[in-house]
């Protein structure tokens, strides 16, 4: 039996993502180099292919990963453009001074991307903020005395300082139990960052940031410098609203930061439906350490 073009190209298309799922798992146990094996694959003619590629690609520190990025900006993929300028601004202290305008001037023509695509445009912006180190757009949160930075990476809060231009993933951890926590999804990923999503102390190197710790549960965590990260958990939770007791699912309970008062950082925190459960609990910069406020 001979296939159409249109069958053989709807097979190629099948057969394509297969075959990196096939090389993914040959590679997975040797010392081959997965960049080696996917960069070529990002001039594939077939969008299947560069973008199974590209996200294979997408946490990799290749030093040729940046370059390998700048054809991709003006690919006919608008998923493809979004992932690449995403992995141009995340390697901004991969790529040196002299070469950032060429790429500054590259990402702002993705800045005029349709309106349809936004979340391309925002990742341009974040890239072009990112390699200029100017951090006054929306896709940055920044402390009061300016030397802080935050901004969404691998669906973390990612901490630039700006004294010295280093940065941490803040909260990230190789290994999640996930029984008690998942890995967040913060700031909505390609979102700007609002005063919902990072909250600065009006005086002090803190803030307050809103995370997602599962699909229907969201936290609080802290951040205050010389002191790093503190998590608002499940078992924290438990332990102050109650210490006889335990919430079950379906019940999820969630925390969201209202405000900084003082020291203090106001936390409302609610479970089960409205008639069930609801308090407010602070975290003190001073003491570090969370109190009940009222239930």
């Amino acid at each position: 039996m001979r296939l159409s073009e249109s069958d053989k190209s709807k097979a190629s298309r099948l057969i394509a993502p297969i075959g990196l799922l096939l090389v993914a798992f040959c590679i997975s146990g040797s010392s081959v180099n997965p960049a080696d094996v996917y960069l070529p694959q990002l001039k594939d003619k077939d969008a299947d292919v560069r973008i199974a590629a590209l996200r294979e690609l997408l946490t990799s520190l290749d030093s040729r990963m940046p370059e390998a990025m700048l054809p991709l900006l003006s690919d006919e993929g608008n998923s493809i453009r979004r992932l690449a300028a995403r992995a141009i601004g995340s390697r901004w202290w991969q790529i040196p001074k002299e070469k950032a305008e060429s790429y500054v001037n590259a990402l702002e023509h993705n800045l005029r991307s349709e309106v349809d695509f936004e979340d391309e445009k925002n990742m341009a912006e974040r890239a072009i903020g990112l390699l200029t180190r100017r951090y006054d757009s929306k896709m940055f949160s920044r402390s009061q005395n300016g030397r802080w930075v935050i901004y969404e990476r691998r669906g973390f809060p990612c901490l630039i300082d700006t004294t010295t231009y280093t940065e941490e993933l803040v909260g990230w951890a190789p290994v999640y139990n996930r029984n008690s926590e998942m890995p967040p999804w913060l700031f909505g990923g390609n979102s700007p960052i609002g005063q919902d999503e990072a909250l600065w102390h009006p005086t002090r190197e803190a803030v307050a940031l809103s995370v997602s710790v599962s699909r229907r549960a969201t936290s609080v965590w802290i951040w205050e410098h010389k002191h790093g990260v503190q998590k608002l958990n499940r078992s924290e939770l438990i332990k102050l609203l109650h210490p006889k007791g335990k919430i079950d699912e379906p019940n999820p309970i969630t925390a969201e930061f209202k405000e900084w008062k003082g020291d203090n950082l106001l936390v409302s925190v609610g479970w089960g439906f409205e008639d069930e459960g609801s308090a407010t609990i602070a975290w003190n910069l001073a003491n570090h350490g969370w109190r009940v406020v009222s239930r």
